[in-house]
């Protein structure tokens, strides 16, 4: 058994009715949650169980203001949502600065380094193999569904019924693969469901979810992802990507698996809180640049989107992982196109290191800023629809199909069902599109064999899909003779994107030169059949993620304003001499006006909207497409959709948080007044439990079982008073009460037989799932006193026999930060979040004890209840107006409307 710390089996027998034993605890640190309150949230979940009819939960779901908020004001959550919010703990990101640390520290090497920049390279490798293997899992299935989807369309023997054996094949291929996605992710690990981003995001942000980075989710994950993005769903690999790299991040730094009950014995002076953080910080950076071959934008995702702690070494060594991880993945790459073609160590072609390359390169403009801030208009109000959306689904699954396993796992089937029929049906109203001239990507003049009309209409990729479309050569303009072999004689537009992977579809739209090969119908329908599908299948209980869907959901959005932008040159007469009227060739100064550098803009947009990325987005745009010149369009377009989505609603991956009231801190507070004005006793949690350095054995347990805390102040009594001197974490209480009930009866002082417990041993909090059962047993009986069996039949002492006091001081965090009450609660806010505490210890001028601040006094709706009880003590100057008064009224869930 991996806990050393008794070999008891203590029968688990449930606890009194009405008693509040909570293991972990909460970080709450006042007494706001009595056992009156436990009776309260048993009886909320009741009133909830019972269910609401449909039409009354729709229409909460459908009030706009639980979701729509702009970015500058906080989120209010209902009483239920607050009990939720208590269950979550905190983490530290630094080790409690114990006695028993220090010991454990001064044995460690000081000032290594070769082992630390090791396992960043070894994360970087790592995550390269699932990532590659990922994609080839990917392309591999399908590749298969589109390759015979294709065949049966062109078998002219089936008659007219190719059509329904083709869609008959693309259904159970797809449902197959889905239904497998989904079982995996219901059955086994609901934890990989998702993208998982939004999880990796509190984590490092300090908030403790259990099985994150549990080997059974990476295994799930990579499945179940694998299987829902090669059916064909619009989905992507790219948020799951982030998730295992910050779960191969946890493994590999810590040396050990939990859930297969193993420890390798190596990298041991990783396994602390700290050490572990970073690592999973590499892991998702690296996460990234895996998924997109962008090694410095995975290192800016991370330190923009995902660490709330990030220092000049540790974006160093993240650079290295991510650079390894990039390195390793375009070699396996090129050792596997090498089989069968081109050259080993070759990066080009399908093994290039640009995900989305754009081989035409265009002049910019200053003109070209007008339609960028367009698009960026376009896309910021289409982003705020995705994601209130998308807020408004998760509710609804939460409300609807919580603890219902076949339903959940029957929503992505159905999501499928629709997604296949839509996808072969849909295309035949479009009809089958002659080819005219072509262009070589690369290349800025056509190709227009001799024979075509000369009144040029659509320049065509080299190659395009036939689905749908007759294998006769009567429908080409182009003779015969004169075609080119790649070129096909005709092709469907919508098929043509609806067709092919997310990736492929995005490639198309990117494409210079062709700037009517997608006419406005054919975008329209693709834009709305795919942000319908992706608002649907995202959250689903599948493993996917939502870059690919953005990035291709923008694109549409810049190529409609890139396709009437030509239009509108046409109809001045406008263009380049033998192009197509409104098209103009390089070198003309106008070539800009392309419909796929304006699909370019949208992406990032789009993207920029939903997530309210910034730097990094446009990094990774750079680094995708290789397209420079166009860097400052692309910005304007990523600021300008922020700031319209930042007008109505919280970042998506913000308000998924919010949705599953996880207690996540922004990097800075937002309040109705400014927080330097308010003094930090406004927030705090007080009256605060504190130990003494000493404690009997039975006031401890009395404490941990009538408490839900999860860390107490330590006082020291001196003539001013109690003064503190210090915390200690709640599992370490619980620790030292195990060991005394292994180790018996009072030594000969009247003291508690008790030994230093190593750092080693307090730290592990993740131990195999039997030694859990066993530890909340035996933590069961500490708290009931209950008298229990040991290992061999003999009677060990229970933890009412033991009446000693144990001495505390070695286990003491005395680094724990403490402020004075007067303190501002904005620079206490600046303090907890940037030493990622877990506990801030408020004090008064003589250094006693007044209260508690945890990360859930610091979320934005206690912020502003904070505001409102100093305006009410007079410590604010009254100059909140009357107008602002109704404001708050007004957006307000259920106040009654201004004036009323």
């Amino acid at each position: 058994m991996p806990d050393n710390f008794s070999a008891l089996h203590v029968p688990l027998v449930p606890l009194p009715e009405g008693s509040a034993v909570f293991e972990g605890g909460s970080d709450e640190a006042s007494t706001s949650y009595r056992s009156d309150e436990v009776d309260e949230r048993f009886r909320a979940a009741a009133l909830a169980g019972r269910g609401r009819g449909l039409w009354q939960t729709l229409r909460g779901l459908l009030h706009l203001g639980h979701d729509a908020e702009s970015a500058g004001v906080n989120h209010h959550y209902t009483r239920e949502e607050r009990l939720r919010l208590a269950d979550i703990d905190g983490i530290d990101y630094l080790p409690p600065n114990s006695a028993v640390f220090r010991r454990w520290l001064a044995k460690q090497p000081h000032r290594r380094l070769w082992d630390r920049w090791f396992m960043m390279g070894s994360i970087g490798v790592t995550v390269a193999l699932i990532g590659w293997a990922l994609f080839f899992a990917i392309e591999r299935l399908a590749t298969a569904k589109y390759h015979a989807v294709r065949w049966l369309l062109s078998r002219q023997s089936l008659g007219v019924a190719k059509l329904f054996v083709a869609w008959l094949f693309n259904l159970a291929y797809s449902l197959a693969l889905v239904f497998a996605s989904t079982w995996t992710v219901v059955t086994i690990a609901p934890e990989a469901a998702g993208a998982g981003v939004a999880e990796v995001m509190a984590y490092l942000n300090g908030c403790n979810l259990p099985r994150v980075f549990n080997i059974r989710t990476l295994l799930v994950k990579f499945v179940s992802c694998a299987a829902a993005v090669g059916s064909g769903l619009p989905v992507g690999p790219e948020g799951p990507m982030v998730h295992i790299g910050a779960m191969a991040g946890a493994a590999l730094s810590q040396g050990h698996s939990t859930s297969l009950g193993f420890s390798t014995g190596l990298f041991r002076r990783f396994q602390n809180p700290k050490d572990k953080r970073d690592f999973v910080t590499a892991g998702t950076a690296v996460g990234i640049a895996v998924a997109f071959s962008a090694p410095i934008g995975g290192l800016l995702f991370a330190f923009e989107e995902l660490s709330s702690a990030f220092s000049q070494a540790l974006g160093w060594q993240i650079f290295f992982a991510c650079m390894i991880a990039v390195l390793a993945l375009d070699t396996l790459r090129s050792a596997q196109h090498s089989l069968g073609r081109g050259h080993f160590g070759l990066f080009d072609g399908d093994t290039s290191t640009i995900f989305f390359e754009v081989q035409t390169v265009l002049a910019n403009h200053v003109a070209a800023m007008a339609p960028a801030a367009l698009i960026g208009v376009l896309a910021g109000l289409l982003a705020i629809g995705f994601t209130v959306i998308n807020l408004k689904v998760a509710r609804l699954r939460i409300r609807v199909l919580r603890g219902k396993r076949w339903w959940r796992m029957a929503e992505p089937c159905l999501l499928m069902g629709a997604f296949v029929t839509l996808g072969m049906l849909l295309p035949l109203a479009f009809p089958c599109t002659p080819t005219q001239c072509y262009i070589e990507q690369g290349q800025t003049q056509p190709v227009c064999p001799p024979g075509v009309s000369p009144n040029v209409q659509r320049i065509v990729e080299q190659s395009l899909e036939l689905y749908t479309c007759s294998a006769g050569g009567a429908d080409s303009e182009t003779p015969a003779e004169a075609r080119n072999g790649t070129l096909p004689r005709s092709y469907n537009e919508l098929a043509t994107l609806m067709s092919v992977t997310g990736e492929d579809a995005i490639r198309h739209l990117l494409s210079r030169g062709t700037h009517r090969e997608f006419g406005y119908a054919a975008l329209l329908v693709m834009l709305v059949f795919y942000f319908g599908g992706a608002v649907w299948a995202a959250g689903s209980a599948i493993a996917s993620g939502l870059f690919v869907p953005m990035l291709l959901i923008g694109s549409c959005v810049g190529r409609l304003v890139g396709l009437a932008a030509v239009d509108i040159a046409a109809s001045g007469g406008r263009g380049s001499a033998g192009a197509p009227p409104g098209v103009f060739l390089p070198p003309s100064p106008w070539a800009w006006v392309d419909p796929g550098a304006f699909a370019l803009i949208g992406a990032g947009a789009f993207m920029g909207g939903v997530t309210r990325l910034t730097i990094s987005l446009a990094v990774i745009m750079m680094e995708v497409s290789n397209d420079v010149r166009m860097l400052l369009p692309i910005l304007v377009g990523i600021l300008v959709a922020k700031w319209v989505a930042d007008a109505a609603t919280h970042s998506l991956y913000h308000g998924l948080l919010e949705v599953k009231c996880v207690p996540w801190l922004p990097p800075e507070p937002s309040a109705r007044r400014p927080l330097d004005l308010v003094p930090v006793r406004y927030a705090m949690a007080a009256p605060a439990v504190t130990l003494n350095e000493r404690m009997a054995v039975e006031a401890l347990r009395g404490i941990l079982r009538d408490t839900r805390h999860s860390g107490f102040p330590v006082v020291r009594a001196t003539p001013a008073g109690q003064v503190f001197v210090g915390l200690l974490a709640r599992d370490h209480l619980m620790v030292l009460l195990r060991r005394v009930m292994a180790r018996g009866l009072p030594g000969a002082n009247g003291e508690a037989g008790q030994d230093d417990i190593a750092f080693e041993d307090l730290s592990r909090h993740f131990v195999s799932a039997a030694a859990r059962s066993l530890i909340l047993e035996q933590q069961l009986a500490v708290l009931q006193a209950r008298g229990t069996p040991g290992g061999n039949g003999e009677q060990v002492a229970s933890a009412c026999e033991v009446e000693g006091e144990l001495d505390l001081t070695p286990y003491i965090h005395t680094s724990a930060p403490a402020v004075p009450e007067t303190f501002s609660l904005e620079r206490a806010y600046a303090l907890f979040r940037s030493l990622g505490a877990r506990h801030l210890t408020v004090v008064d001028a003589h250094n006693r004890v007044k209260g508690v601040v945890t990360r859930k006094d610091l979320l934005g709706y206690r912020l502003d209840e904070a505001v409102d009880r100093a305006q009410a003590a007079g410590v604010l100057p009254s100059s909140l107006s009357a107008s602002s008064s109704r404001l708050r009224a007004w957006r307000s869930p259920g106040s009654p409307l201004p004036g009323v």
